[in-house]
């Protein structure tokens, strides 16, 4: 006869945090969602002297600007969902798309300026608008309404438009080509999503301000997985208090390399959050995935030892 199983395991995704809000996800039937695609290599400030930089590069560099990694070294982007169209959620987006001919899947308003920008087939690029759910043949998207964080707002730094020297002031910078209204159109529309799987996982994406409202909308869902903006404000009470409204088990941070800019440790914040889970019992946990590397994301049962 044959022996008990000692294990089982269920896999529900795979997943690894590239850079910013870019995360690459597998699903079980090998497809693979990027969502917000970006990265900045650090060989761009090679040979150039800190006092030559603007202090928009020396921003770009201090918060931005990683090693190790490449566009050429995504797996797959059957399907590229963008938040919002700034250039540090978007810059990859016509690399990936000319290596993998995916979908492009885009807040309705931007799709037309995406497309234009990265020079992308009008036919590929999918406007997606807020209280809708989509059937795509390896998943299912429900759309919500989302707001740009006010951190410029909060810091005094905003400006209007009459106060910008040209429409695409701010649009410039991590290699996207100019002149563009990345700048304005991605302030002005945000796009939270949930993705279920076909096996029923859920994965909550959240970016922004407006939480209060977007869990209202996740009430009836109860997502598996959040992913949510870590804005450098939260405590990890705040964060703590988020995961446990959202209702998800596992909780991965967005925007988190702003941290960089302060010199946070993001492994201490965690762990604090998960502290505070653990003093009120609760089940959920965060988690601070290091760059690049992949995470399977699954339900298993094992004997106790």
């Amino acid at each position: 006869m044959r022996d008990y199983e000692q294990r089982a395991d269920s896999l529900s995704v795979g997943i690894r945090w590239i850079s910013v809000q870019c995360y690459e996800i597998r699903l079980p039937n090998g497809k693979t969602i990027v969502t917000d695609p970006f990265y900045w290599d650090l060989s761009h400030y090679e040979g150039k002297k800190e006092e030559d930089l603007s202090p928009s590069q020396r921003m770009e560099k201090e918060v931005y600007a990683q090693s190790g990694f490449s566009a050429d070294a995504f797996e797959g982007a059957d399907y590229i969902i963008l938040n919002h169209i700034h250039g540090d959620h978007s810059n990859l987006t016509g690399e990936l798309w000319n290596r993998f001919r995916g979908r492009v899947l885009v807040p309705g308003d931007c799709a037309y300026e995406l497309a234009r920008v990265y020079d992308i087939p009008y036919a590929a690029v999918y406007p997606l608008y807020p209280g809708n759910t989509y059937y795509f043949d390896d998943f299912i998207l429900k759309t919500y309404p989302g707001a740009h964080d006010t951190r410029a707002f909060r810091e005094g730094k905003f400006k209007r438009p009459s106060e910008t020297e040209q429409d695409f002031s701010g649009s410039e910078g991590f290699g996207v080509p100019c002149p563009n209204l990345t700048g304005p159109l991605g302030s002005m529309y945000n796009m939270n999503f949930m993705i279920q799987t076909l096996n029923n996982f859920k994965i909550d994406f959240c970016a922004g301000r407006d939480f209060e409202e977007h869990a209202e909308h996740m009430k009836g869902e109860r997502p598996n997985m959040m992913l949510r903006h870590r804005i450098r404000s939260y405590s990890p009470e705040e964060y703590a208090d988020q995961i446990e409204k959202i209702g998800a088990q596992l909780a991965l941070p967005l925007h988190h390399n702003n941290a960089r800019a302060t010199g946070e440790d993001l492994n201490e914040y965690m762990f604090q959050v998960n502290q505070v889970l653990r003093q009120r019992g609760s089940a959920a946990r965060a988690f601070n995935p290091e760059p690049y590397r992949w995470y399977h994301v699954g339900i298993s049962i094992f004997g106790e030892v």
